[in-house]
């Protein structure tokens, strides 16, 4: 590990009274998306974010990798105000996958995987060559992420699960502390759903990554995360463990339909099914 900035130990983030509403700096006279969102989310854990269509899921992921900028309140990664942070400094300490990654121009697997090490360059402009200890850690993370015999595949000649694994590999590459993943098994089969729930576990409990996931899948979450936020037109309704979180009476509030909630019968945590 190259990077030695004064990060703490303590809460990944804690958000206090943050609202944001799409806009321009001259004229933002549109709804917030996201409304007074206060709350620590722990690190070393897991954190699915759940809610309906428009809920504000997908912004707050931005917020958090600041892709947006933070608009009104306060946010700090690590016990640092983001107000002080660089963006070079969060991209070194936080990996976003994003839900769709378009791939125009065609590098194979093992040149988008070596991308993530973009952050970690001092040089002129941000750029310089890759040096070998780039290379090790992009290998390491292929290896991790089972996607090295694809390294001089095309990135658009793989399939989606072997696309999504090597994403992943690449947000690994910038070593982060914190992993944010928009929808990551979205668009995949039961198969590839499993490998990629149980990979983002496996990173969560050897390495100590936090990771923060959006989800529409009620049932993974459930027996994935260590804690679960529940948000709806942009206001957390609630946070917590999945047994305080996945109750009826939450869950038909929010979707607006009802649901059944039973255990499940090997972990016992809940699953979430729809009447007949």
């Amino acid at each position: 590990m190259r990077d030695s900035s004064p990060f703490i130990a303590g809460p990944a983030y804690v958000l206090r009274d943050v609202t944001f509403r799409y806009g321009t700096p001259f004229r933002n006279t549109s709804e917030p998306v996201l409304k007074n969102l206060t709350c620590s989310i722990d690190s070393g854990k897991i954190l699915g974010i759940l809610g309906p269509n428009g809920s504000g899921k997908s912004t707050l992921l931005k917020l958090l990798s600041r892709v947006l900028p933070q608009g009104s309140g306060t946010i700090e990664l690590f016990g640092n105000p983001f107000s002080l942070l660089s963006q070079a400094d969060v991209a070194r300490r936080v990996a976003l996958v994003p839900q769709e990654t378009m791939q125009i121009f065609p590098f194979t697997i093992a040149e988008m995987v070596l991308m993530g090490r973009f952050p970690h360059h001092r040089g002129w402009g941000g750029w310089h060559w890759e040096d070998s200890e780039d290379w090790r850690i992009a290998h390491q993370a292929m290896e991790e992420l089972d996607v090295t015999h694809l390294g001089s595949r095309l990135v658009t000649d793989v399939s989606g699960g072997e696309r999504q694994r090597a994403v992943i590999a690449r947000a690994l590459t910038q070593e982060p502390q914190v992993l944010l993943l928009d929808e990551p098994t979205a668009f995949l089969d039961l198969h590839h759903q499993l490998d990629i729930a149980r990979i983002l576990r496996r990173l969560n409990r050897e390495r100590g990554l936090t990771v923060i996931l959006v989800s529409h899948d009620l049932n993974l979450a459930s027996q994935y995360c260590d804690r679960l936020m529940l948000l709806h037109h942009g206001e957390i309704v609630e946070i917590g463990s999945p047994r305080e979180v996945l109750r009826p009476d939450l869950l038909e509030s929010v979707y607006g339909c009802q649901v059944l909630v039973d255990g499940h019968p090997q972990s016992g945590l809940p699953r979430v099914s729809l009447p007949v």
